[in-house]
């Protein structure tokens, strides 16, 4: 590797000015314009965006569900908001936070109702916004006080939103955001009376929700939402993804992506059961880094001290990783 990069040894310090590291650009190589939907992924998509549904796209990790949802904000033109969902999450964060405690704070400072008034210390998450982006200004100015509208507001106009690992959520989730998605509304509880919010019908929001599989999601849920699985990728696919996405690190059809397909395909298989097979992000990652070393660049196919040098960007368990590096790719020894 490049003498700037970390060597880990006694004494060294670097002299002077900070050292300049050539990392790659991430967002050039892994961002969502080079998203490429396969075929079936397209159809679905064009489904929900004609039936005015939710999509729920599932699939095991790194096999770019998130960026479907960024791809076609990216595509379409439209704004992008994204829900990460966590363990924590309840259906209302989907559309509002309330601050009780800085709304006691002001009443212990102030009695004047505007000043007190529960727009004030109304947050809207993802869902929330792209429901108020759909409404005219003059109508969308009244859910803020001051009547005073965000930075994020760029409407009337429709968003995509992106609602991340669902299935990392408590199991009463989906079934609590259940009506307000399928009719886009939600109702703000701390204003008197409860203040629904309807989007405006022809501005309604783009929902995208992804899925790793990780817990059963309810019936119900699944009858509003136009469901599409990702398909396990092919050795074609594979190829042809890699050497457009990591065309200016000069990554080309040669012996080296040869065999770091083969060794990437073969610990997918049940002969290595490894308890987080690669994925195609790891598979990405694994070839970025083999094209950055100057060591790649000369080799006939893939050099087994290198691969084992990077070989944490394939696979990440201690287990899977011991596993392995006893592929002959890997351990440098001929194939049995």
């Amino acid at each position: 590797m490049s003498a700037n990069w970390f060597q880990g040894r006694p004494g060294l310090v670097a002299a002077g000015a900070p050292v300049e590291i050539d990392s790659i650009d991430r967002d050039r190589f892994f961002g969502a314009d080079n998203y490429d939907a396969e075929e079936g992924l397209r159809d679905a998509v064009n489904t929900a965006l004609l039936l005015d549904q939710p999509l729920l796209l599932t699939g095991e990790p790194g096999t770019g569900k998130t960026q479907l949802g960024e791809k076609l904000a990216l595509e379409l033109g439209l704004q992008l908001f994204k829900f990460e969902t966590k363990s924590t999450s309840v259906a209302q964060d989907l559309f509002y936070t309330f601050d009780h405690v800085a709304r006691f704070q002001a009443a212990q400072v102030s009695k004047d109702e505007d000043a007190l008034h529960p727009l004030r210390f109304v947050d809207y998450g993802a869902l929330g916004k792209a429901v108020v982006q759909s409404l005219a200004a003059e109508d969308a100015r009244k859910l803020f006080r001051p009547e005073q509208l965000p930075l994020w507001y760029r409407g009337p106009c429709r968003a995509v939103v992106l609602i991340d690992e669902i299935d990392k959520a408590p199991s009463d989730f989906p079934n609590d955001a259940l009506n307000e998605i399928e009719r886009h509304y939600f109702r703000v509880r701390e204003v008197a009376g409860g203040l629904e919010i309807h989007a405006a019908s022809r501005q309604r929001p783009i929902v995208v929700i992804t899925s790793n599989s990780e817990k059963q999601l309810p019936d119900a849920f699944l009858r509003r939402c136009v469901f599409y699985h990702l398909q396990p990728i092919t050795r074609e696919r594979m190829q042809a993804i890699t050497l457009r996405r990591l065309a200016a690190l000069k990554v080309e059809s040669g012996p080296m992506l040869d065999k770091a397909l083969e060794l990437f395909f073969a610990l997918r298989s049940p002969a290595y059961d490894l308890r987080k097979p690669p994925s195609t992000a790891e598979f990405l990652a694994f070839v970025s880094a083999l094209a950055l070393d100057p060591a790649a660049r000369s080799a006939t196919g893939l050099p087994p001290e290198l691969a084992r040098r990077v070989l944490a960007t394939l696979v990440k368990a201690p287990e899977d990783q011991l596993a392995a590096s006893r592929h002959p790719l890997v351990a440098g020894v001929a194939p049995a």
